[in-house]
């Protein structure tokens, strides 16, 4: 739960400062914090330049004296090329043609910086440089209007000159920049990325020999951004980590920057290039920066963070994160400038790759913290990593499954699969278990491993009357492709198990094969679920165990062969039957029973003139089913969904569901993990919520006695199987108030 605003402004004001040199323990390479997702609010956007065919990139900002006047200078080029210099008047909403510049600026080897000092005489001045060697600088004595030309400061040179420039308390001014020894006296050879200071006693117009502040023995420390504390004692500068094998850092001067102390990471949620931050008028603190965080939903995006001084010094991760604009090339973006205007709007300017296909091009995006405030107490689902690929043995887990015992045990199913990341091959069945509501787990434990074969699609269901957890399962030869089994080509066919467990799922009974009583012969492929089983609780067919299925069988008028079924236990789980069958074009399916006894069947869809789910009912506790139709607001890429009841006191006994799929609709794109509500048995969806915002695949709802939500899934950075994820968040998530009928 975020901290109330109070809370935070009280840690702000109550800083301590930290002891040089110490140290935290390591920091995850992911973050729990929420994102408020800013990057389709183009009503924030304003264009800065763009260039048809023309790379416009790496930006900085200044705002003058008159608080509402901005210039950005940026290269044409990536990082190098001619200096553009353009000019708000009104606070960033509107920009000026491309303004005069003197003809060395067209010289520009580097990223330009600008800045705005003033001497002890009270003289003002504006600054900017241009990095690699020799650093040069230009300046202005009248706002910006007439330049000098570029000029080298000293015989050193550097790479992203200046990243920082803070005046000092005795008047002095400090400049930041780095280099990885290539340019700092022109050598040409890259040999340690070392973090350098520089200082001027006239207010900018001639600068001191660098000395070194920062470096490591392994980590690439450079790009460092100065933030004073709120009481301005001290200085803490967040630097960039370019071997990418560790977060960013941090190091921090109690003493106007004379000594420093040692590096130190930073948490994953601020791991970043090019950190710029200032403070609002409430005393938190914005910074901007591209997201290079090792696992990240954001990663390659240009973000914001929202937290207090004091966090960064105490290594907490803050109160939220912001996705400011969704970069669609790599991670080639966000050298961000960031301004405050006086009501607390901040202007924060970058370049990237905003437009598919096309070259970067400089955006503006204004935001206030008050008006975020709401929808971040509205995040965020706690996350966990629950089995990450590559760990424990296995090549890649798939296929989730949740479900909550009578006891109130979480248990968490999936695939191991040994040999590689396809449906066939060497697969066992595995299971987790949690006591707390998902906040501690048991290590993995082996539920069914026959071999070489595959074991798998878990969907298991609890009996409410006994506390027995059934797992249905199915099997094949491990060599059998799907396809082969399809093709009635393959070494053996697709076989349905069951085993049970007694003991809240810490033990489980030899899986039993119920093919016979559960698979027409005709059929080929078959799966459970997966996902989870339900107990009915209406009419003459109350305390059945039913299983949602799918199967496949070509047929002239189903030429994909998919079709969905049930299957049904009125023994408690003692014998397994087959129930009614929907076709065609449908398969791996989920189950809901609604208030009046009715079921509703949601269900994957390969109808390819339709991506929405495909949806029957049954009166008769599944035995037959209507016709298909179309949910048209639920699409889906052709993928796995989850379907679950919300069937607590605070619905008043209502046909709440809870749905979550990649809802990003375009066949066979799985990302956006979204979770929907239906307060209407499934006739509408009027909630939606973005839970992962990258690539995702299946999913599984479960609900706690106490209306807590977790939800299991496939989540990653570049492709969707990179991890099998746990996200718990409570009801209002949702909506943003507790749920009530």
């Amino acid at each position: 739960m975020k901290k109330p605003l109070q809370t935070t402004l009280a840690l702000v004001l109550a800083f301590a400062p930290v002891v040089a040199n110490a140290s935290l323990p390591p920091q995850p390479k992911s973050y729990s914090i929420g994102v408020v997702d800013l990057s389709g609010e183009t009503q924030r956007q304003t264009v800065v330049d763009r260039e048809a065919g023309q790379y416009l990139g790496h930006p900085t900002t200044v705002l003058l004296e008159d608080n509402r006047t901005i210039l950005a200078v940026y290269p044409q080029g990536h990082g190098r090329g001619a200096i553009v210099l353009k000019r708000s008047d009104d606070g960033g909403l509107t920009w000026s043609d491309r303004l005069p510049t003197p003809e060395s600026w067209a010289t520009s080897q580097e990223t330009p910086t600008i800045h705005r000092v003033i001497d002890r005489q009270d003289r003002k001045r504006l600054i900017l440089f241009s990095g690699l060697y020799p650093i040069r600088m230009a300046v202005s004595e009248d706002d910006g209007r007439n330049w000098t030309a570029l000029e080298p400061i000293g015989d050193f040179g550097g790479i992203v000159a200046m990243a920082s420039v803070e005046r000092l308390a005795n008047g002095d001014y400090m400049a930041l920049f780095h280099d990885d020894g290539r340019f700092l006296r022109n050598e040409g050879k890259a040999t340690r990325f070392r973090v350098y200071k520089t200082l001027s006693q006239d207010g900018g117009l001639t600068w001191s020999q660098p000395t070194v502040i920062a470096e490591h023995p392994q980590a690439h420390l450079c790009e460092p951004g100065l933030i004073r504390s709120p009481d301005g004692r001290q200085m803490a500068v967040l630097l960039r980590e370019n071997s990418r094998k560790f977060n960013s850092f941090v190091i921090f001067s109690d003493d106007e920057g004379r000594t420093w102390s040692e590096p130190r990471e930073l948490p994953a949620v601020l791991t970043g290039d090019r950190h710029v931050g200032k403070y609002a008028p409430d005393g938190r603190l914005f910074i901007t920066f591209r997201d290079t965080t090792h696992v990240s939903p954001t990663k390659g995006d240009w973000v914001g963070w929202v937290g207090a001084y004091d966090d960064i010094v105490a290594g907490r991760e803050g109160q939220y994160r912001i996705r400011l604009m969704d970069n669609t090339k790599g991670a080639d973006c966000a050298y961000p400038g960031l301004e405050v205007l006086p009501d607390g709007t901040f202007v924060t300017t970058t370049y990237g790759h905003w437009t598919e296909g096309e070259p970067p091009y400089i955006v503006s995006v204004r935001l206030t913290l008050s008006e975020l405030d709401e929808r971040a107490a509205r995040l965020k689902p706690s996350r966990i990593d629950l089995f990450v690929s590559g760990e424990d043995g296995y090549h890649t887990y798939r296929i989730p499954s949740l479900l909550v015992t009578k006891k109130g045990t979480l248990l968490a199913f999936c695939e191991g699969r040994k040999g590689g990341r396809g449906d066939s091959g060497d697969i066992d069945l595995l299971v987790k278990r949690s006591e707390d509501g998902g906040v501690t787990w048991s290590p993995q434990q082996i539920v069914w491993d026959d071999g070489a074969n595959t074991c798998g699609n878990p969907c298991p269901v609890v009996d409410e009357r006994t506390g027995t957890v059934w797992l249905t399962m199915t099997w094949n030869h491990g060599q059998d492709t799907e396809h082969q089994i399809m093709q009635n080509a393959g070494r053996d066919t697709r076989r349905v198990f069951v085993t049970h467990s007694d003991d809240d799922g810490r033990t489980w009974a030899e899986p039993r094969e119920i093919t016979e009583t559960t698979k027409q012969p005709e059929w080929r492929w078959y799966a459970t679920g997966p996902g989870v089983g339900i107990q009915l609780k209406h009419g003459p067919w109350q305390g059945r165990l039913l299983i949602p299925c799918d199967h496949s069988i070509v047929t002239p008028e189903d030429p994909t062969g998919y079709n969905s079924h049930v299957i049904f236990s009125d023994d408690h789980g003692k014998t397994w039957q087959l129930g009614g069958a929907i076709r065609p074009a449908v398969n791996e399916c989920q189950v809901v029973e609604l208030a009046g006894g009715t079921l509703l069947m949601n269900m994957r869809n390969y109808d390819r003139n339709q991506n929405t789910r495909a949806i029957a009912t049954s009166r008769d506790g599944g035995m037959t089913w209507s016709e298909v139709r179309h949910d048209l607001v639920l699409v889906e890429p052709i993928c796995q969904a989850s379907l679950v009841r919300y069937d607590l006191s605070s619905a008043g006994g209502q046909d709440w569901l809870l749905f979550s799929n990649p809802a990003h609709g375009r066949t066979g794109v799985r990302r956006d993990m979204t979770v929907r509500l239906s307060r209407d048995g499934g006739k509408t969806w009027p909630v939606e919520r973005l839970l992962w915002p990258g690539p995702t695949a299946y999913s599984c709802l479960a609900i706690r006695s106490d209306g807590t939500i977790a939800c299991l899934f496939e989540g990653g950075l570049a492709n969707p199987y990179e991890r099998i994820l746990l996200a718990r968040f409570g009801p209002s998530w949702l909506t943003g108030e507790p749920l009530e009928p």
